[in-house]
């Protein structure tokens, strides 16, 4: 179990190296025009910022509901890789979710356009690639070796 939370902690920074290294090489949104050096520190600041979130979603919810469905007899890596994605883009969603509400029942600013919309939804994308990779990772070093 401990290598699969090690496994998954460092599967979201690769991940995310992945997925920035892409859009930097294929020249899109953000990453148009911009310098390699600034695409790298971004990489690096958000890789580090993605191993305590995933080693923490790992830890408090993914492991456990992950060790639920083995013993149910469910090892098959399709239903990890569900849980991946779900629990990757729930943080970003319950986040914005929270601000978006709040605007709204507080009145403070205008009531978000499409773009806040966009924005989150990016992040999930983000959070869920992250997960994805996470959930593999685990499934791979927890699950799978087990059954081997």
């Amino acid at each position: 179990m401990g290598l699969g939370l090690l496994a998954a902690a460092c599967a979201a920074p690769a991940a995310v190296a992945v997925l920035f290294g892409t859009l930097f090489l294929l020249q899109v949104g953000w990453f148009a025009g911009q310098s390699q050096a600034t695409v790298i520190e971004n990489t690096r600041l958000y890789a580090i910022m993605s191993a305590p979130v995933a080693l923490f979603i790992t830890l408090a919810f993914g492991s456990p509901v992950a060790h639920r469905l083995a013993h149910g007899g469910q090892r098959g890596w399709w239903r990890y890789a569900l849980l991946g994605l779900g629990m990757g883009a729930t943080p970003f969603l319950l986040f914005d979710g929270y601000n978006i509400g709040t605007r709204l029942l507080l009145d403070m600013r205008p009531a978000p356009d499409v773009d806040t919309y966009l924005r989150m939804a990016r992040w999930a994308a983000l959070g869920a690639w992250c997960g994805l990779w996470s959930a593999s990772a685990y499934w791979l070093a927890a699950i799978r070796v087990r059954r081997v």
